[in-house]
């Protein structure tokens, strides 16, 4: 333990505050990594959610499918602005500034430089972790839901779906082994009340599916 106490010494007080951020962070990292590959850690970060509003996860088993609002977007706005701060974000500033700052003080770079170099380099590891969890997170939803298999499927009206598609309600189904909310809309010139069965019988476009009451199935085939 001679070498790094010497090491340590040699650092002087803004080496030692790098290195108290840099070398435990290092090891946070390593174990998330460790983690994630072994399939323990989480999937996603707790204020974590898909773009555009196609797929959106709830706590809890149940997966929302549907479109934008302008509500949603406002908030989906605000929430990308501090979704950049993930706790994986933040372990990667600590991380790789700490170990710039170090390297640049073992450079010769003069103290307030280093700190500006750990500075930046800080923030683009935080920039750069929190565009990675993005896209993982996209391509992993990519793949999730695909709503051309809830064609001749089943489902049951959740919110009151109103008559000649003048408007999207939404119907609650079992799809691909998870139960999801999806927007629906009917041709049907009645509207469909909660509660109701119906039956998929295409898709209005990606993200809204177009369905009938099962009980005018029966009637037409009579």
């Amino acid at each position: 333990m001679g070498w790094f106490i010497d090491w340590w010494q040699g650092l002087g007080l803004a080496g030692q505050i790098l290195a108290c951020a840099a070398i435990p962070m290092s090891v946070v990292m390593l174990l998330q990594l460790i983690l994630m590959l072994i399939g323990i850690g989480p999937g996603s970060e707790s204020d974590s959610d898909t773009d555009d509003g196609v797929i959106d996860v709830k706590v809890g088993t149940d997966l929302k499918v549907g479109t934008d609002h302008p509500a949603h977007e406002s908030g989906h706005s605000n929430n990308s602005i501090w979704r950049i701060f993930t706790i994986r974000g933040i372990v990667a500033f600590f991380a790789l500034g700490g170990w710039a700052g170090l390297a640049a003080l073992t450079a010769g770079i003069p103290v307030i430089w280093a700190i500006q170099i750990a500075v930046l380099a800080g923030v683009a590891a935080l920039l750069l972790a929190s565009i990675a969890i993005r896209l993982a997170l996209r391509m992993q939803d990519s793949g999730n839901i695909s709503l051309q298999n809830a064609i001749a499927q089943i489902a049951d009206v959740y919110i009151t779906i109103p008559p000649s598609r003048s408007n999207i309600g939404k119907v609650t189904m079992l799809l691909q082994e998870r139960f999801v909310e999806v927007d629906a809309m009917t041709d049907s010139e009645t509207e469909i009340r909660p509660g109701s069965k119906v039956e998929v019988v295409d898709l209005a476009h990606k993200d809204c599916l177009v369905v009938r009451p099962v009980n005018e199935e029966i009637e037409e085939t009579k």
